[in-house]
């Protein structure tokens, strides 16, 4: 049985980690020389009844020297003698003696009771009473003794009980030592005694005590208890076996191992001390194993100060102890052990302790599984740690351990918790089911988290009103109040909560971890943390990364995809920078922005997602810059409801509903860059729908972008209160360019819109939607679309170079107004005003130049636009610009170039301002205004023209002032039905000045007609008379004024000069009247009037043509004359 256990091997493999650990200690050389006991007895009585003299039932008292003395190979048989008050002692056998020391009482002698002393010195000590010795050790073996001490009652010694020393190899067996004023048993100096089944109790000292480096002694089966310090105590380098003790109530430690000491310590029993079950320090070493260590004041395992135990399968446990303490650089293995229910952490590291603990369980504390502080540290390998009340693992104030391949579970508290400065690293862990975090990292602590699996946290609890207990929010990990940490190829999945949750001021990094099938969000940031995360896969979580209250975390170089909302969620005023992510395949928005959240987003991929890439509302803002926004089902971006993010150098591309929408209040109506929705520098292209959409009070800066590839609008501006900035982009290749709608009013300036093919710029009042996406449900008190309020109209396009459109550049339209009734009016206003008071909206708005247009219930209005400085060339389609359907505003000081139509049409009741433009080089007219068009030109320059510079169609009434019309094919043209007011107009160089068709009821005064090829004004047809009042015509290749059959103009007032075909030629059938015209150095005749006219003359003054007389009267044509009082004046030659 002892050879069994004194060098024991242990191989085993516990879960799926391969744990090996070896234990070996020496033989005690005397071990193998030891013959059983009971042989042993038999042959020394047998020996001392052959050989020696027998002592019985003496009493032997107050001796000077020794009571009895057997010496020199004597046996004698020594038995129910009272022996006392020796001065030397009781009984003595030394220098080769042997025999039996049997039943005697031993009392008050003055050296030790029984001395067994010198080699070949082997007594059979056994039964005898050894009481009251205060100067002497009870028994006393020395100078390589033998023999056997056994079954006595040794009480009271002033010294050990028994001591054993000098290479004696006594055995010491079924003794019971007691009260002693030392030690219970002393072995030392080389003693290699069987020590058994002993009972040795209540002794000032040690119960055992064993010391001294070739000391090497047995201990089996013996009961060591109630000492008043510890119950076995081994120092200065010994050895030895300690086999089935059962040691207890000990005021000190069970078992005390120091100075180098290095026993076995085999199957003992070890409980209730008032210290440590077992204590290794200073240098202590041993070996433990498979011993049951419960109930102890302190721990049931200490190692301390250089203390170095192995320990295997050991059982620690009980309601007062902790179950291991590693202290003051302690170390030690640890294996397989049973660390269960203490009151205490089943294991404590501090003090730079560094042990190994491999596959042993750690469970059901009362505190935490492993607890490790004041710079702890150490190798925690392949253990089960679970079921503890406190943190599976708790690390705090400098600790540092290395846990590795762990299963850590079924926690009360957190799996492992990292405070007050904790740090260490954590390595193929699996951390699950615990009450609280799996990880928790909190006051500035900063471990490493490696390739561990934290999964499936989670506590129930049964909450008011319910019978069955229901979940609760544990996240995987938790860093919090300034925590840190390294998390790295981590696997953190499947929490019924968040994945990680940083929050209040911690900063961890997080690399290369694999975050998915949380319930809620991967990675929740919270209260001003800011983790960084880089190159984590984060997937199928509801969120993948949130931040809220002033989080500020770093993301780079992550895969957020396939979760279940979105992607990167930032509100509650969180922010953080989020760099080079691919966020892909999300089933709400990617990026989600909203609540004051100000993230920053740069260099990001996000594609792919159900709805829309990037939405921020709600006073949302955020900085987005140089990232690839593409592929989603809905929008790329979508701004609504007061958000104000800045926007700039992305690729927004591929989406099927459109590139970028801001509505419902996104960008705020505040003129400030801070608080203004800016989309600047980015390219646009591709989306199926709309590149740029501006709905109901939208009100961005889209500024310097690239918009192009086939969007059905480039810019959609729609809704009431649609206003904004488009300003200084590149629209090229869409079907429109900008699309102005139904109560829309951007101020569009400095774009360049080429290519488009349709249109370059529409504005119109109302029409199919071109938004794939119907609008958000206004209040009721926002609903109607007909209503248009704004100081500046309906926008603003300025300083613009628009070209090449395949219909036309601009075309602006409008609609009828519908007419209401005052009262209806009044009423419709009174009602909005108290649905607008009624939310807080009602504010005063000034009336300086605004424009209200139909009653506040009517779905229709003018359409005004101010379209100024634009440069807008080319086109194929049959206009340039087009202004229709009722459409108002003002086109003024632009460019209108190169159209193979017309360059500006006016139609269908539009009446606009057009002021100061330059209309050349068109295949068509310069500028038409077609049937009910309207408007005002003035102070235009129109010329060189494939049709006329103006041309006006039936049914419309434009008002002509001060412009410049120039070689065209006709300065003016005023076609059949048409009319309007032109005055004060050049109109030169053209190949006819004007041409007025039959029905034409064209008024022109004061205009400047002259250097045209053909006639300065010609008039055809039969149709109301036109009024030409003024006017100074000269200088023209044609006649001065040509009045065709059926014609019946009035000219009054006209200068008529210098034309090199004759003045003014009426020709047969022509009517009208000429009433104080002054025709003059014509090259033919003044006034030519062929046979069959029949005009009215009066007042004219004709002089100095070339051609004398009346061509009229010579023709013999009857020419009606002034009624009377008329004064006519002939031609002078």
């Amino acid at each position: 049985c002892v050879r069994a256990c004194v060098c024991v091997c242990v191989c085993v493999e516990t879960g799926a980690w391969p744990c090996h650990l070896t234990f070996q200690v020496l033989s005690p050389p005397a071990l193998d020389a030891l013959p059983a006991a009971a042989e042993e007895e038999a042959a020394i009585e047998a020996a001392a009844l052959v050989a020696g003299p027998r002592l019985r039932n003496n009493r032997i008292e107050d001796n000077a020297g020794v009571g009895v003395s057997v010496a020199d190979g004597a046996a004698a048989v020594v038995e129910g003698n009272s022996v006392r008050g020796g001065g030397g002692g009781g009984v003595s056998f030394s220098s080769g003696a042997r025999g039996v020391a049997r039943k005697n009482e031993l009392q008050r002698n003055g050296g030790a009771q029984i001395a067994i002393s010198g080699r070949g010195t082997a007594p059979l000590v056994v039964g005898n009473a050894l009481r009251e010795a205060p100067a002497a050790a009870g028994v006393l073996c020395s100078a390589g003794a033998r023999g056997c001490v056994r079954s006595n009652e040794i009480v009271g010694a002033g010294k050990a009980g028994v001591r054993v020393c000098e290479g004696s190899s006594t055995a010491v067996e079924y003794n019971g030592v007691r009260g002693g004023g030392e030690c219970g048993i002393s072995l030392s100096s080389g003693a290699t005694s069987r020590v058994a089944a002993n009972d040795v109790s209540r002794n000032r000292k040690a119960g055992v005590l064993v010391w001294g480096g070739e000391t090497r002694p047995l201990l089996c089966r013996n009961t060591v208890h109630d000492g008043e310090q510890a119950g076995i105590y081994l120092y200065a380098a010994a050895r030895g076996v300690l086999l089935r003790n059962e040691v207890y109530a000990n005021a000190g430690a069970g078992v005390l191992i120091t100075e180098g000491a290095h026993p076995l310590l085999l199957e003992n029993m070890l409980r209730d001390g008032g210290d440590a079950g077992v204590l290794v320090h200073e240098e202590g070493r041993g070996c433990l194993v498979g011993n049951n260590v419960h109930s102890n004041a302190t721990y049931g395992v200490a190692a301390l100060n250089g203390g170095c135990p192995a320990a295997s399968r050991n059982w620690l446990h009980g309601r007062r102890q902790g179950g291991l303490l590693v202290d003051d650089a302690g170390g030690g293995e640890y294996f397989r052990n049973e660390v269960e229910g203490n009151a205490k952490s089943g294991v404590t590291l501090r003090g730079a302790c560094r042990p190994t603990l491999r596959a042993n369980r750690i469970h059901h504390g009362a505190d935490s599984g492993v607890h490790a502080l004041l710079g702890g540290g150490g190798m925690l390998e392949g253990n089960a740690i679970y079921a503890n009340a406190q943190a599976g693992v708790a690390v705090e104030s400098g600790a540092a351990p290395t846990l590795r391949r762990n299963l850590i579970y079924d926690g009360l508290q957190s799996g492992v918790l990292y405070f007050d400065g904790g740090m260490g690293t954590m390595e193929g862990n699996e951390v699950y089911n615990n009450m609280d975090a799996g990880v928790q990292i909190v006051e500035s602590s900063d471990p490493t988290l490696l390739r561990n699996t934290l999964r499936e946290q989670r506590r129930e609890e049964v909450k008011e009103g319910h019978s069955k207990p229901s979940a609760v929010e544990v996240a995987c990990v938790w860093v919090h109040s300034s925590g840190r940490g390294t998390l790295t190829d981590n696997d953190i999945r499947d929490s019924f909560h968040h994945g990680v949750v940083v929050g209040q001021d911690a900063a961890p990094l997080l690399q290369a971890n694999r975050v998915h099938n949380n319930r809620r969000t991967g990675v929740f940031v919270q209260d001003g943390g800011a983790p960084t995360l880089l190159e984590n896969d984060i997937f199928r979580n509801t969120v993948g990364v949130e931040a809220v209250d002033d989080a500020a975390p770093v993301v780079r170089g992550n895969t957020l995809h396939r979760h279940k909302l979105g992607g990167v969620w930032v509100h509650k005023g969180g922010g953080g920078t989020y760099e080079g992510n691919e966020m892909r395949e999300n089933g709400k928005a990617a990026v989600r922005v909203w609540d004051h959240g100000n993230p920053v987003l740069k260099g990001n991929s996000i594609w792919g997602g159900r709805t829309v890439g990037l939405l921020v509302y709600e006073f949302g803002k955020g900085h987005y810059v140089d990232n690839e926004i593409h592929s989603h089902r809905s929008w790329n971006i979508e701004v609504k409801r007061n958000a104000f993010p800045l926007i700039e150098r992305n690729k927004i591309h591929s989406s099927a509903y459109g590139g970028v929408y801001c509505h419902g209040g996104g960008g705020t109506h505040l003129e400030s860059e801070e608080v203004r929705f800016t989309l600047k520098d980015n390219e646009i292209y591709a989306n199926t729908g709309i590149g740029v959409s501006i709905g109901d009070d939208g009100s961005p800066l889209v500024e310097g972008n690239h918009i192009h590839t086939g969007h059905t609008a480039a810019v959609y501006v729609a809704g009431a209160s649609a206003r904004g900035v488009v300003a200084n982009n590149l629209l090229e290749g869409n079907k429109d360019g900008i699309v102005i709608r139904e109560g829309g009013a951007p101020r569009v300036e400095g774009n360049t819109i080429r290519g488009q093919s349709r249109r370059g710029v529409l504005a119109t009042a109302r029409g199919p939607r071109l938004l794939p996406a119907p609008p958000l449900q206004a209040p009721a008190a926002r609903r109607s679309l007909g209503v248009f309020v704004t100081a500046r109209g309906q926008g603003a396009v300025l300083r613009n170079a628009i070209s090449d459109s395949g219909l036309c550049n601009v075309e602006v339209r409008g609609e009828e107004r519908r007419a209401a009734e005052p009262e209806a009016e009044a009423s419709e206003l009174n009602k909005k005003k108290a649905a607008y008071a009624s939310l807080g909206m009602l504010v005063p708005l000034s009336t300086d130049g605004v424009v209200i247009a139909g009653a506040l219930t009517d779905e229709s209005g003018a359409t005004t636009v101010t379209l100024r400085l634009n440069a807008i060339s080319g086109g194929g389609g049959p206009c340039s610009v087009l202004l229709t359907d009722h459409a108002k505003g003002f086109v003024k000081e632009n460019s209108i170039r190169g159209a193979a139509g017309d360059g500006l049409v006016i139609a269908h009741g539009a009446d606009p301002d057009v002021v100061g433009n330059t209309v050349a080089d068109c295949g068509g007219s310069g500028v038409r205004v077609r049937a009910g068009g309207k408007g005002r030109l003035q102070n235009n320059v129109v010329s060189g023209h494939g049709g006329a510079g103006v041309a006006v169609g039936a049914a419309s009434e434009p008002d002509l002032r001060g412009n410049r019309l120039k070689a065209s094919r006709h300065g003016l043209l005023v076609e059949e039905g048409g009319g309007g007011h032109f005055s004060a107009n050049t109109i030169e160089a053209n190949g006819c000045g004007v041409r007025l068709l039959a029905g034409a009821t064209a008024q022109l005064r004061a205009n400047h007609i002259a250097g045209n090829a053909g006639a300065g004004v010609e008039v055809s047809g039969a149709g109301g008379p036109c009024l030409l009042v003024e006017n100074e015509i000269h200088a023209n290749g044609g006649a001065g004024v040509a009045v065709g059959d059926g014609a019946h103009p009035l000219l009054e007032k006209n200068g008529i000069r210098d034309n090199r075909s004759g003045g003014v030629h009426l020709a047969a059938g022509a009517r009208g009247k000429l009433l104080r015209n002054v025709i003059e150095r014509n090259a033919g005749r003044g006034l030519r009037v062929e046979a069959g006219a029949a005009p009215v003359l009066g007042e004219n003054f004709v002089q100095s043509n070339e051609e004398d007389g009346d061509e009229a009267a010579a023709a013999g044509a009857a020419v009606p004359r002034a009624e009377e009082g008329d004064d006519v004046i002939g031609e002078e030659s």
